[in-house]
């Protein structure tokens, strides 16, 4: 009695557990997987933050279109002021209780005053507004925006540039699932031809190399199995980092190569909108014009700048005693000048570098546009030759599952050896998996295309 309890206990638990992996396993689509990286993966979030950046950047350039006003006050005790009369030759009345005596008395640059010590408040408003400036901050303004969308296209190509690592392990791990079935249904007939070979044995019309023939055969899938099952684990772990999940996460993937193919398509792409859509190209682009707005302002260096200012202040203790006491407020307003008469250079090598940096992304920019023609045309020659073979194996699967039937006919009717049946059979494995290739590498190809351009 307690053993059936013990049974059916672990029965449960069996069940239980299998129900859990079941409801564990995630699978995804493709476009829920480019979804999940795109929301996860560091890089994106790194290109994310650099955005922020330049966007914080023009906030600081616009800051200077308008006024800067500032407050400065102080309260202090200090016993060590200046105690003089800054009158040198002057006439002063002496006074009495705050009326004249009728006495006056030339004061003297050094002349001691007995009481040094006192307190101090003072009190500044100050505003300071830039009339011209050679337009630098115009162009400040403008430098940064150009950066902002440097950085959005900067960030546009690591998005496309995630979406084609995704597409590549997601076709990967499709690939592998549909090679390992196909090596399934091998075993499958081969455990079929062992079966009649052993049956054909038993009756004397077959020999033993039949049978250990198939065995060898077997065991040799097998092994490949084997080494399939470890090459999609480690797919799997591919897709899980760039998805950014634990080691943890089980993943699937839906689908099959065929419908993918399918889904996608050949995109209606030309070299030209491939120029004008990659983002690389477009962040070259941008920054070119930083740099352009950044060698103004430098250049505006030279320029005089012409400012107006304001000052509204409060003192108290500021005086020489005894009129240290009172209250004194007043403003003052005015323009300003600055010129910068001499750098040591310093302007025209800030000039050079933007020009030298400026040639050095043209450079760039033109080997880059050279690449991405070599990979359009390749992709384009790709696809088209791609497409020509699978129509081949394609006609060819036809003609080797043909000839494959006939075989394993004649096969069961003592007309053909099992070496001819084994040919036959692995000629049809053989064209399948060449199948399953091709429709990978055309959605690498098509995926290929759709990064060059910035076209999802």
């Amino acid at each position: 009695m307690n053993q059936k309890i013990i049974i059916s206990i672990m029965l449960s638990l069996a069940v239980f557990s299998g129900t859990y992996r079941c409801q564990a396993q995630q699978k995804v689509t493709l476009d829920e997987a480019i979804d999940l990286a795109l929301k996860n993966n560091p890089a994106v979030k790194v290109a994310r933050n650099q955005v922020s950046i330049a966007a914080a950047k023009n906030t600081q350039a616009r800051s200077t279109l308008y006024p800067q006003a500032d407050v400065l006050s102080k309260y202090f005790f200090s016993n060590n002021l200046p105690a003089m009369y800054p009158l040198e030759g002057v006439s002063v009345p002496v006074m009495n209780n705050g009326s004249p005596t009728g006495d006056n008395v030339i004061m003297h640059p050094m002349a001691p005053y007995p009481d040094r010590s006192r307190d101090v408040l003072t009190f500044d408003f100050n505003v300071v507004y830039p009339i011209y400036a050679g337009k630098k901050r115009v162009n400040a303004v403008a430098s940064t925006e150009k950066l902002q969308e440097a950085y959005t296209s900067d960030l546009k190509n690591t998005e496309e540039d995630l979406r084609l690592k995704v597409k590549t392990a997601y076709y990967n791990n499709l690939l592998l699932i549909e090679v390992i079935d196909v090596y399934h249904q091998i075993l499958d007939q081969l455990n079929k031809h062992l079966a009649l070979a052993k049956i054909a044995y038993n009756e004397g019309v077959r020999s033993e190399f039949d049978v250990l023939n198939f065995q060898s055969k077997i065991e040799e899938f097998k092994h490949r199995l084997v080494e399939m099952e470890g090459n999609k684990v480690i797919a799997q772990t591919a897709l899980k980092n760039l998805l950014a999940l634990p080691d943890t996460a089980d993943i699937a993937v839906a689908g099959t190569l065929e419908e993918q193919v399918s889904r996608t398509g050949m995109p209606l792409l030309y070299l030209e909108d491939v120029r004008k859509g990659n983002y690389k190209l477009q962040s070259l682009r941008y920054l070119k014009d930083v740099l352009d707005k950044k060698k103004e302002i430098e250049a505006a260096g030279k320029l005089p700048t012409i400012f107006t200012f304001g000052n509204y202040h409060i003192y108290h203790g500021m005086d020489f005693p005894p009129f240290d006491q009172t209250w004194r407020n007043g403003f003052a307003v005015g323009v300003g000048l600055k010129i910068n008469i001499f750098d040591g250079n310093r302007t025209k090598g800030r000039v050079e570098e933007m020009n030298a940096t400026i040639d050095r992304i043209n450079n760039y920019q033109e080997g880059l546009d050279l690449q991405l023609r070599y990979r359009y045309n390749k992709a384009i020659e790709d696809i088209q030759s791609l497409n020509a073979q699978k129509k081949a194996a394609q006609e060819h699967l036809q003609v080797a599952e043909k000839a494959y039937h006939i075989a394993e006919v004649g096969y069961e009717n003592g007309v053909i050896t099992n070496i001819e049946l084994n040919d036959a059979q692995l000629n049809v494995a053989k064209v399948k998996l060449s199948l399953l290739n091709i429709d990978k590498d055309l959605l690498l190809e098509y995926a290929q295309l759709q990064y060059l351009s910035g076209k999802e």
